[in-house]
């Protein structure tokens, strides 16, 4: 019996315990208005590896790419790559040319009406 007594001794002051803590705890978050009761205002940080905001990125939905046997717009703003030598690229096949679309190289057939091959990044391909 008196081993019965100090378990429920010891569970009621476990409960108080964790009761007062608790209640401690909930006096130090802050109002909706970032300010403690006590009027100390709290600056709240980024988390530590949080990109700091740039530019807007494209969603990847609304990027432009160009897969084999798409058809190229007729509107199309392109440069001709004809000098291969600054590049590491082989020669097209026949009929086939390379051109530039901002970033990246294609190699299309010579009337621009189908793309044969999204070959790659500019970035990558430049000797």
């Amino acid at each position: 019996m008196k081993f019965l007594k100090a378990t429920v001794i010891v569970v009621v002051a476990c409960f108080a315990l964790v009761a007062a803590d608790a209640a401690s705890a909930k006096d130090n978050k802050p109002n909706k208005g970032g300010k403690k009761k006590d009027g100390v205002s709290l600056q709240i940080e980024d988390k530590p590896g949080k990109k700091a905001k740039g530019a807007k990125a494209i969603p990847p939905g609304q990027i432009k790419r160009y897969t084999r046997g798409a058809k190229l717009p007729s509107d199309l703003n392109y440069k001709d790559i004809g000098d291969l030598s600054k590049w590491k690229l082989g020669e097209p096949g026949k009929g086939n040319r390379y051109i530039r679309v901002d970033d990246e190289i294609l190699e299309v057939t010579d009337d621009l009406s189908t793309v044969v091959d999204a070959v790659g990044i500019v970035g990558d391909l430049l000797k």
